[in-house]
């Protein structure tokens, strides 16, 4: 037996690894409703990795929305048609960023189609207007970072004065006029600013407002209720100066973006300058934030004139985006860059900043946008698949749409969940009764199966729908199934004569050639359907796919180990 306890620390390693991928999904699958929604106003950072980290549930599971998209290739010279799908799916993934959409699916199907599913999210009309919608690729220059203070430290003025007088008190600051208090009919005829972004046009008790003046609050952080959520996040490399760009806690931007949208700070704003909040959402130092810029509103240059778009690497090694321009582009863009070198450049989409790098040297024909040493060859891939949105905006046409609802999701959980809990015990029962200790073995190696499938499904980040379950479910019956044909050799090896150890070497040497053409060819089909579905029939090929490959595992190793300890036995319970 002892030449064969490598099958003990292969088990014992990867059982360690399987603990380690699932401990993720295991800690958010029993976490409470409340405890994440305390995780989530404490360390929203930490809630992302869990989420990240664990197995999402698809859209029947979770409720949401479905939507299928074709892109319009009619108006689309056909050397311009290659990549017009992927570009729209950059522009797409914005609009749904801006939904706060928890782990949305998009996808390429065909040519010219791409599901998008929501998860979570059931306002259809407002998806689909942000996500018809086209894109507009603008750069611009930040604002200088004295004039931001001055205006932040006029906005913060503003602020406070509104929100004081909200809580029944006058300002304090001398020379200002007290804004007024908003009434009762004022409250009813003001829509919710919130509600119009959301898609509700019901209007709310202002008395509910969670943004009022608070007198618990420093009064630093009152007096200066916008500034004091901003971190400085922009800094030019060369010189070291500060630029309008600032760092703003995810739990913040609602209520910043509340603040930034009064008529009182509109008026005290610019004709010339704008808010514009990043693409995306970062991790920094444990917390989830989003950047806040100060633009210029004028836009100094157009998308559409960049060519050549590509990957890239610095001579640090660093990834890069480049481009090339030609003709008047690139007068253009070699004038723009030559006046403003050592200042930042914001890569605006769809009015939201995608980023903002220093401008190191007058660009004339060709120019790079270096994405940093934290950068991924992801983020690399991602800027230049906006920017070539930007430069080749493909409209597109919504031809389904399909909305499932938060109720059907959980009456799906708990069929799926109780289907398979009934499946396994049926098959643990039957092979306990059928082939005795033997068929205890088989269960043991079937309860390996399902663990090691679903540590597998954790460490892949992979989708959990309805039809998974249901290959979940098909996988126990294929987990045994090899254990069936391994178990009536070994009763014919006995009936020939044999003894134990003779019977259990011939019944896994003779079978072996049956099960692995039986789950090679499984394999295959469960490979097709991955490749040729998409949405629910992929997530049923994942499980699938993966319980099959796992279940050769558990019937040749696990289950093998232990008989090869009954070797010595006289007899065998089968």
């Amino acid at each position: 037996m002892s030449k064969n306890n490598w099958r003990i620390g292969l088990t014992l390693v990867l059982v360690v690894a399987a603990l380690f991928a699932f401990w993720h999904t295991f800690s958010l699958w029993t976490m409470s409703d409340a405890e994440k929604a305390r995780m989530q106003e404490e360390q929203p950072g930490e809630l992302l990795k869990l989420q990240q980290k664990a197995i999402r549930l698809g859209l029947d599971l979770q409720g949401g929305i479905h939507v299928v998209l074709r892109v319009d290739m009619a108006e689309l010279a056909p050397a311009e048609r290659d990549g017009a799908v992927d570009r729209a799916i950059a522009i797409i993934r914005n609009r749904v960023d801006g939904l706060g959409v928890a782990e949305p699916t998009i996808q390429k199907q065909g040519t010219d189609r791409i599901i998008v599913d929501l998860p979570g999210y059931t306002d259809a009309n407002r998806a689909e207007e942000l996500i018809g919608q086209t894109a507009l690729l603008e750069f611009k220059l930040l604002e200088t970072m004295d004039n931001a203070q001055l205006l932040l430290t006029k906005i913060d003025s503003a602020v406070f004065g509104y929100e004081k007088a909200k809580a029944g008190a006058a300002p304090e600051t001398p020379g200002e006029p007290a804004p007024t208090a908003p009434t009762a009919d004022s409250a009813a005829q003001e829509p919710d600013v919130m509600a119009e972004l959301m898609g509700d046009s019901a209007t709310k008790d202002t008395t509910e407002d969670p943004f009022a003046f608070d007198e618990n609050t420093a009064d630093a952080e009152n007096e200066k209720p916008l500034s004091s959520r901003l971190s400085p996040a922009l800094y030019s490399s060369q010189s070291g100066e500060g630029w309008p760009g600032f760092y703003v806690a995810k739990d913040q931007k609602e209520r910043i973006d509340r603040w930034i949208g009064l008529p009182e700070v509109q008026a005290l704003m610019p004709i010339d300058v704008q808010w514009a909040w990043s693409t995306r959402s970062e991790i920094r130092e444990s917390r989830e934030v989003y950047t806040l810029y100060l633009l210029k509103r004028k836009v100094q240059f157009l998308g559409r004139f960049l060519e050549n778009i590509r990957l890239g690497q610095g001579q640090y090694g660093e990834y890069t985006v480049d481009f090339s321009l030609s003709g008047d582009g690139s007068a253009r863009f070699a004038q723009l860059t030559g006046a403003n070198i050592g200042k930042p450049l914001a890569i605006v989409l769809d009015n939201r900043v995608e980023s903002a790098p220093i401008i190191n040297s007058k660009i004339r024909t060709n120019g790079q946008i270096t994405m940093g040493g934290g950068a991924s060859i992801k983020d690399a891939q991602n800027l230049e698949i906006v920017l070539k949105a930007g430069a080749l905006p493909a409209p597109v046409n919504i031809i389904e749409k399909n909305v499932v609802g938060a109720t059907l999701g959980a009456d799906s959980i708990r069929k799926g969940f109780y289907s398979a809990l009934l499946g396994l015990c049926l098959v643990l029962l039957y092979m306990a009764v059928y082939y005795r200790i033997s068929g205890l073995i088989a269960d043991i190696g079937l309860l390996f199966n399902i663990f090691f499938l679903l540590a597998v499904m954790a460490g892949l980040s992979a989708t959990l729908t309805m039809p998974g379950i249901a290959g979940i479910i098909l996988t126990m019956g294929i987990a045994v199934d090899s254990n069936i044909l391994i178990f009536e050799r070994i009763r014919e090896e006995l009936r020939t004569g044999k003894t134990v150890r003779a019977a259990i070497e011939a019944g896994y040497d003779r079978a072996f050639v049956a099960i692995f053409d039986s789950h090679v060819t499984t394999l295959i089909t469960a490979e097709a359907l991955f490749l040729l579905g998409s949405g629910s029939i992929k997530g049923f090929a994942v499980t699938l796919f993966w319980g099959v490959a796992i279940s050769l595992y558990t019937a040749y190793v696990v289950t093998k180990q232990i008989f090869d300890i009954r070797k010595s036995y006289r007899s065998l319970s089968i």
